[in-house]
């Protein structure tokens, strides 16, 4: 069983997740175009075998369920970072100043578009 602590570990650099992405798309992971040395690359691979997110089949690296599952998490929380961040940090401080939450729930739908998000920060 893997634990959410491996997979964090899995996932926690560009270049995996730039693995991940090309294998989505169909793609076949380069090590040329992802810029890695061989026991980079071979190393990530395994990882990613390991904790269930990768399999091999008919030579051809593609998602698990649970890889499609994490992988989709991921994007949410890109999300989260590029685009919500500023948002959240203001709810945060609406937070802070003691607004009655139907107020402050009324900001949050009108700052937050993603509903994923606004599951995980609904009061």
């Amino acid at each position: 069983m893997v634990t959410e602590s491996q997979v964090l570990s899995c996932i926690s650099d560009d270049k995996t997740i730039q693995i991940l992405d090309m294998i989505k798309e169909g793609q076949f992971p380069s090590i040329a175009r992802i810029e890695l040395t061989r026991k980079q690359y071979y190393s990530r691979l395994h990882k990613l075998v390991i904790c269930g997110l990768i399999a091999k089949s008919n030579g051809k690296f593609q998602l698990t369920s649970f890889g499609k599952v994490v992988f989709d998490w991921h994007l949410v929380l890109l999300h989260a970072i590029s685009e919500e961040y500023w948002k959240l940090k203001a709810l945060d401080v609406l937070d802070s100043s003691g607004i009655p939450s139907s107020e402050r729930n009324k900001i949050m739908d009108a700052l937050v578009k993603n509903e994923k998000l606004k599951r995980f920060i609904k009061v």
